[in-house]
């Protein structure tokens, strides 16, 4: 049989989703089950966002049975009716979720899909128009589904049938695409011309009815015949087409021309508020999945926040103790820049005290655990300046005379025990507060790594200059990278950090992100392409009084993880986690799907995706700590770990993350910051709802909205509008065109649900 694509999503039974990232080559039993197992479409669409207008390809046809036809159960038809009334062809069908239940009104009955495999179609019309002609052939099949967007719930557990054939069903059609014509300029051959006219003709006919436009076109078709047909011939597959038109057009499901023109609308894509994709849950590590669900549900926030939380606390856990090898010389540290975007109320503060919960407890207990130690070195340390001073002191008063070498070589042996001395200080993990140059200074106080865990924004604020003009971001920059970081002060001591390393978690207000996505200074230098942004869903409104609390026993499991780590001392050279062979092909695999990502829908985002294999890296090493307990940590040294490994599955569920993260980062990017200009299309939203207008102009947006300031700007105010499904260009002669090939005056129709909502 052949095979097919089905994008996923992420989730199941959702239907306000729109992104489906996932693609699944089906090529048997088990793939076809793994892709129908979440909710999928069988099309491919640009941004991954389901919807007509960014239809892009597919290589299958689905159709969909709820036998709704009839209520005598003599009269419901299965999958081997399908078999029958498409001999030969070849066909996937799975059971849906509501096979042989109650839904709604109807009795429970048997309720399929039917995956039909086909020849890549490019064109959304086209694969439409076959799921017409297949419903017209099986009229059984949902009439209401025959759209190219169309998308299907995932299935738990779910009942499947194969039906082999040679045929696919637009070859069981006796159809042709329109890109399998010979195209404008090419010759139609001797042996092909009957066949070749024919198919022409059946398709001409369908777009544009029995008229002469259609016989014009097939005329013109015909010229390219070599040698050419005689008119008696060209009027008998003119007649036959006719023929075929006239019986095709009597058939239930049939569209006329006129009708055929008149694309509906469908749904605008929102330009703000969609709801994001949820954090792929299950591709995190049990302790950690398992404390992400109960904060999430203690909180009643998604989990989202909490899943993205313990990210960013087993990575500031982490240090600068590992690092993740890509290949033989590229190797990422597992530090990472995360951060939650919510608006107030969402409880954002409450979920990071929790996530970080474990490491203030454990904090706490070695600081006071070894208070005794840090005031020892920090009375040490005070001795030998003090000893230093007082030699210094002497050295004034006895001058230049015959003990001035004994005294060279008394201070500089106090002088060299201070180089030398390493206070003790007590344990920081992460600072909440802090400017550009104390973080740096926490850098070098705590062997070169440190946090930022914050439920406010603030850094940015700091980063941004808002509370001085002379603000180096360079810090943020090279922690993330883990470069030396090397700063010289007036009258006190220079700084040195070796290998900074810097985790950030933060949760901020949209208006935080929109802020600093509009600071080019920090687009430009790439700050912002260093963070990974998570939009959740809100809760506000859903909430109530009583939520269920964490159990003990998962908090004691998520504590110990996090204990484990932090009694984990960075003892000569870092630790390095490999990955598997295996996963060495998936990462190779996922490179690549990026890099065409690159110079695909998502250049604009191309300094954020530039990090993203990087990043992915990152996170499969979090997630493969997060995955062990290691006995050769602390003090009771029970046996020598094995080293840690990066296998296929850890590797893939770092690549779901990776994509989850992608989604939510355009958010970020486009809702908030470089598309500022869908603002300006809303308040045009606006203004049309309030006229109530049918059609809109350029010029009539100028008028309407004083505050667009030239024709371009009313112009680029249009094409989001047009793009995102508000509004359509209405007819207009082609012959007017202005110079980039724009027509004149153009009129826009505007979608009726605008004036609806």
């Amino acid at each position: 049989m052949l095979n097919f694509k089905i994008h996923t999503a992420t989730c199941i039974g959702n239907s306000s989703n729109c992104i489906y990232p996932n693609e699944v080559l089906v090529s048997d039993r088990d793939s076809f089950i793994k892709a129908i197992s979440f909710d999928h479409v069988t099309a491919e669409f640009q941004g991954s966002y389901r919807s007509k207008d960014k239809f892009i390809t597919s290589n299958c046809i689905p159709m969909d049975c709820d036998n709704d036809h009839s209520d005598d159960e003599k009269d419901w038809v299965t999958p081997f009716d399908v078999a029958l009334d498409f001999p030969d062809v070849c066909f996937y069908a799975s059971y849906s979720r509501n096979h042989m239940k109650i839904k709604g009104s109807k009795s429970a009955r048997p309720r399929f899909h039917v995956y039909f495999p086909v020849k890549e179609i490019k064109d959304a019309d086209e694969y439409a128009d076959y799921k017409v002609q297949i419903q017209a052939k099986f009229p059984y099949f949902d009439d209401n589904a025959l759209d190219a967007a169309r998308f299907i719930y995932g299935t738990s557990n779910p009942e499947v049938e194969l039906y082999e054939g040679d045929l696919t069903v637009t070859g069981y059609l006796g159809r042709r695409k329109f890109e399998d014509l010979p195209i404008l300029g090419s010759q139609i051959q001797e042996g092909s011309r009957n066949s070749t006219l024919s198919h022409f003709a059946g398709i001409i006919l369908k777009r544009y009815g029995k008229s002469e436009k259609a016989k014009k076109a097939f005329l013109e078709e015909s010229e390219k015949c070599n040698p050419p047909l005689d008119r008696e011939e060209l009027s008998l597959i003119w007649k036959s087409a006719i023929s075929f038109y006239e019986n095709i057009s009597k058939q239930k499901g049939y569209i006329p021309p006129d009708e055929y023109k008149k694309v509906s609308w469908e749904k605008p894509l929102p330009f703000t508020g969609e709801k994001m994709p949820d954090f792929p849950i299950e591709a995190l590590p049990k302790v950690l999945r398992n404390y992400a669900i109960a904060v999430g549900k203690s909180t009643q926030t998604p989990v989202d926040m909490a899943a993205v939380g313990v990210l960013a606390t087993v990575s500031a856990c982490m240090k600068n103790l590992y690092k993740v090898e890509g290949k033989a010389d590229w190797h990422e540290p597992t530090n990472i820049y995360s951060v939650i975007i919510a608006e107030p109320s969402e409880r954002k503060s409450a979920v990071i005290s929790l996530v970080i919960k474990p490491v203030d407890e454990y904090i706490k207990k070695y600081n006071q655990i070894h208070k005794v130690e840090f005031e020892m070195s920090k009375v040490i340390k005070q001795r030998l300046e003090n000893k230093k001073n007082s030699l210094l002191s002497q050295s004034k008063k006895k001058g230049e005379d015959k003990t001035a070498s004994e005294f060279n070589d008394e201070i500089r042996s106090v002088v060299e025990e201070l180089v030398n001395f390493t206070e003790s200080k007590p344990l920081k993990v992460y600072v909440d507060d802090t400017t550009t140059e104390k973080l740096t200074e926490s850098l070098a106080e705590n062997n070169n790594a440190i946090s930022i865990i914050s439920s406010e924004g603030g850094i940015f604020d700091v980063i941004s200059g808002t509370y001085s003009s002379k603000v180096n971001i360079d810090v943020f920059l090279k922690a993330y990278s883990g470069e030396n970081i090397s700063v010289d002060r007036i009258m006190r001591n220079s700084i040195y950090v070796e290998n900074a390393c810097l985790s950030i978690l933060l949760s901020v207000q949209p208006v935080v992100i929109g802020e600093l996505m509009r600071n080019k200074k920090f687009r430009h230098r790439g700050l912002t392409a260093r963070f990974l942004y998570t939009t959740p869903q809100s809760f506000v409104g859903k909430r109530t009084l009583e939520s269920e609390c964490i159990s003990k026993d998962v908090y004691r499991e998520y504590k110990e993880l996090i204990d484990n780590i932090l009694m984990e001392e960075k003892t000569g050279n870092t630790q390095i986690i490999k990955l598997s062979e295996k996963a060495k092909e998936l990462l190779k695999e996922y490179f690549d799907w990026v890099e065409q990502k690159l110079v695909g829908e998502f250049t604009m985002y191309s300094d954020w995706l530039g990090k993203l294999v990087g990043n992915t890296l990152r996170i499969a090493g979090i997630l493969a700590r997060s995955s062990v307990i290691k006995k050769d940590v602390g003090d009771a040294l029970l046996e020598e770990d094995s080293p840690i490994v990066i296998d296929e599955e850890v590797f893939s569920n770092a690549c779901k993350i990776g994509k989850y993260f992608l989604v939510h980062a355009v958010n970020a990017y486009g809702d908030m910051g470089v598309r500022s200009d869908f603002k300006a299309a809303l308040m045009v939203l606006e203004k049309l709802k309030e006229k109530e207008l049918v059609n809109i102009t350029r010029r009539e947006v100028m008028r309407l909205c004083r505050w667009v300031g030239s024709a371009e700007e009313a112009q680029s105010i249009l094409d989001n509008l047009e793009d995102y499904g508000y509004i359509r260009l209405s007819e207009i002669d082609p012959a007017e065109k202005m110079r980039n090939g724009r027509p004149k005056n153009v009129v826009y129709s505007i979608n009726p649900s605008v004036l609806s909502e």
